[in-house]
């Protein structure tokens, strides 16, 4: 094509300068994002997501406090994730259908059911992690009673012992817990209000056994080591009654997807010659 006599930029502008022109602004764009990064990602990435943890832990708090939130092990969870998959569940939601719709009141109306579907998520999240977190107690309780009882038996005082066992415990709900109970020692408050506080923290009934241990060997001083012990063997005996009715249980659940799925493919993979062959005879 000719180029018009009065685009004076289109005629002077050759492919040497328009690589000159992208390799300036590519280097140049590769510098300043490397600066800004070095100067403000670090500091502003931890502060944000101090920011970001903060808020929506008291917004937590606040509904643990009015029993709208009422899961069971709510307080060993971290609120950071399950808010994150409904903010931006919600978020996609939202500018996908702002996409194909613009007017107010379908922007209205998306904006509702985004905040739903979050809000769901995020309820469901929250439920989930709870319930792992729990689990991952009374998976752990037993090795921490039976460890407890081991350092009580070497001589270590019962605050070393404990601390020593929270380090020593897979990391998890329990090792935070049971840091956190020893941790409130050195800030003034007393050993039986941690361990109540930390009793309604974890509403497990084995866990509070193993509350209630410590407490009495606090305040009787008697031994805690054969106690704890014993303790342990009786939840290493019920989480094995537990597995074998889990186990017993999968037979009962797999008989759905059996019936409805796998029975009715392996049918018709068995008896597709013969239904073939008797329809070929009908035909003719």
């Amino acid at each position: 094509m000719d180029n018009d006599p009065q685009d004076l930029i289109g005629a002077s502008m050759t492919v040497a300068d328009f690589l000159f022109i992208g390799l300036f602004i590519l280097v140049g764009g590769t510098l300043v994002a490397h600066t800004l990064r070095k100067a403000f990602s670090d500091r502003f990435t931890e502060r944000f997501l101090e920011s970001y943890k903060r808020l929506h832990s008291r917004f937590v708090d606040n509904m643990i406090r009015k029993k709208i939130l009422r899961m069971p092990g709510i307080h060993l969870v971290d609120p950071v994730l399950p808010f994150v998959c409904g903010e931006l569940s919600g978020l996609a939601i939202l500018l996908l259908a702002c996409c194909y719709q613009q007017t107010p009141a379908v922007v209205l109306q998306v904006l509702l059911v985004a905040f739903l579907i979050g809000v769901c998520i995020v309820w469901a999240t929250l439920s989930s992690s709870s319930r792992k977190a729990m689990d991952s107690v009374r998976r752990d309780l037993p090795i921490a009673c039976f460890l407890l009882s081991l350092l009580l038996e070497s001589g270590m005082g019962a605050s070393s012992a404990l601390q020593e066992t929270a380090s020593s415990i897979p990391r998890g709900p329990l090792s935070r817990e049971l840091a956190d109970m020893v941790s409130a020692r050195t800030l003034g408050i007393s050993k039986t209000e941690s361990i109540r506080r930390s009793g309604e923290r974890i509403p497990l009934e084995d866990y509070r056994l193993f509350l209630n241990h410590i407490l009495q060997g606090e305040r009787l001083g008697i031994g805690l080591s054969k106690s704890l012990r014993g303790l342990s063997s009786k939840m290493l005996e019920s989480q094995d009654h537990r597995a074998e009715t889990i186990a017993q249980q999968a037979a009962v659940k797999l008989l759905l997807p059996l019936v409805c799925f796998i029975f009715p493919a392996v049918f018709l993979i068995i008896l597709s010659p013969v239904i073939l062959g008797f329809w070929n005879f009908l035909s003719r």
